[in-house]
């Protein structure tokens, strides 16, 4: 795929709405629409005061949803998921907030299981991830994703060994797995099935001992 971005279909394949300036202001109208209403008919019910009060209200949710949502854990539902690769013989330890690193018969995988705020979508010129081109998202996350092997002495240790960044998303995909530079972009299932359809790369005593190098570096 190299450094284009994510591999993208034929452009006979359905194409997602682009994040550019007329989705943020359609964004923006749909919002402040709501807002508006809200108000409306608060005070239709009650009075005017009422319908500004729902009117803030409703906008301090955006705002409070915009500024929040990064801080804010993966959802319950991620957790399902990540016991599919417990049960199938992955150690999954948390690497903070929505970042997860799976280690078992495959492989080693940096899971970014923020999905919500990953909703992908293709511009005219390249896909994006949220608000962020694809291309950007991916270089974030195989970055992290070296910075992990070198800690963890992965090339040293156990030459060959690598980590495939796994970026969750939500929305529709062409192909239930995109691949991107080293990364994997896919939704939460198609990801997991993934992994464990992969094949086996490292035996029990290599996956044993570098779950515990990586416990011992979050130690």
């Amino acid at each position: 795929m190299g450094d284009a971005g994510p591999e993208r279909p034929d452009d006979h394949h359905e194409r997602g709405p682009g994040p550019g300036a007329g989705a943020l202001a359609a964004q923006l109208f749909v919002r402040g629409v709501v807002v508006l209403a809200a108000g409306v008919m608060a005070a239709g019910f009650v009075d005017w005061r009422a319908g500004v009060l729902v009117g803030v209200l409703v906008a301090l949710s955006y705002v409070l949803l915009a500024t929040l949502s990064a801080r804010i854990p993966a959802p319950y539902g991620r957790g399902r998921l990540l016991r599919v690769l417990q049960s199938a013989g992955y150690h999954v330890l948390s690497d903070g907030g929505s970042r997860h690193l799976a280690i078992g018969p495959a492989g080693v995988f940096l899971l970014e299981t923020r999905v919500w705020r990953h909703a992908v979508s293709r511009g005219p010129d390249d896909w994006y991830i949220g608000q962020i081109p694809a291309k950007r998202v991916v270089e974030r996350m195989v970055g992290h994703a070296l910075r992990i092997e070198r800690r963890l002495h992965l090339p040293d240790i156990w030459p060959g060994t690598t980590i495939i960044p796994v970026i969750m998303v939500a929305g529709r995909l062409p192909e239930p797995v995109m691949r991107a530079d080293r990364a994997i972009i896919a939704r939460p299932r198609g990801a997991v099935g993934y992994i464990r359809e992969r094949p086996t790369a490292l035996d029990t005593a290599e996956i044993e001992a570098i779950a515990a190098e990586a416990r011992a570096l979050s130690a």
